[in-house]
């Protein structure tokens, strides 16, 4: 019952903090989440905990829970890492491709069944994605973007990949919050990943790997920049 009841915490906390409700730099007073949340000060500890793991918040000495504020340097790093595991993940989905010729049967159907999985799971994302823009649904365009990166990672097969670039896209979203407006921050990137996933549908891997590289690499310069003047401001 503990563990559920802490679960349930940290979900409540880290929809308030990807939600905006809760900002970098907000200070998680116990006291008054404990009452807020009917939960007992060794529930939310614990739920603070696993946030911290998650880099979503920080316990300051003498000071209490923190919602995080990354640095610019951190910021930097966080999309130099993107670029790392997104193009790497594309540039070794391109390896797997060209060896599947050579597998046996069994393990042929295999791959393909994974294959079209992960393909289709990105149309799908690119699709809501269009659908969210329509709509002017900007949070939403925001998860589709983000649900579109995760899919193209799975097309590598590597589930290390997937777990830490689902974990660093989490932390990210404390830069999106403050660097503009979610839709200046998700919509004029939505025409690339509509490229990027045509690119993935057509097997050119590799070109995809370079199309995505320059993507984040502009997606750095803007956001990053918007980030840096924010924390001036």
């Amino acid at each position: 019952m503990a563990r559920l009841a802490a679960d349930a915490v940290v979900d409540t906390l880290r929809a308030s903090i990807l939600g905006g409700r809760l900002g970098p730099g907000d200070r998680l007073d116990e006291t008054i989440l404990v009452g807020r949340l009917d939960v007992s000060r060794n529930t939310l500890r614990e739920a603070f905990r696993v946030l911290a793991h998650e880099h979503l918040v920080e316990h300051l000495p003498n000071r209490g829970v923190f919602v995080r504020r990354l640095t610019v340097k951190e910021a930097q790093d966080a999309y130099r890492t993107r670029r790392l595991l997104e193009c790497g993940a594309l540039r070794e989905a391109a390896l797997r491709q060209a060896v599947a010729p050579s597998l046996d049967s069994a393990q042929s159907q295999v791959f393909e069944m994974d294959w079209q999985r992960s393909v289709s799971a990105i149309r799908a994302a690119v699709d809501a994605g269009v659908r969210a823009a329509a709509d002017a649904s900007w949070e939403a365009l925001g998860t589709a973007n983000g649900e579109f990166h995760l899919a193209l990672a799975t097309l590598a097969d590597n589930d290390v990949i997937d777990r830490t670039l689902r974990s660093l896209l989490t932390e990210m979203r404390l830069l999106f919050l403050v660097a503009d407006e979610a839709r200046d921050v998700h919509e004029r990137y939505l025409e690339d990943n509509v490229h990027v996933a045509s690119l993935v549908e057509a097997g050119e891997l590799v070109r995809a790997s370079i199309v995505l590289e320059e993507y984040l690499l502009r997606a750095e310069q803007h956001l990053v920049g918007r980030y840096a003047e924010q924390l001036k401001g």
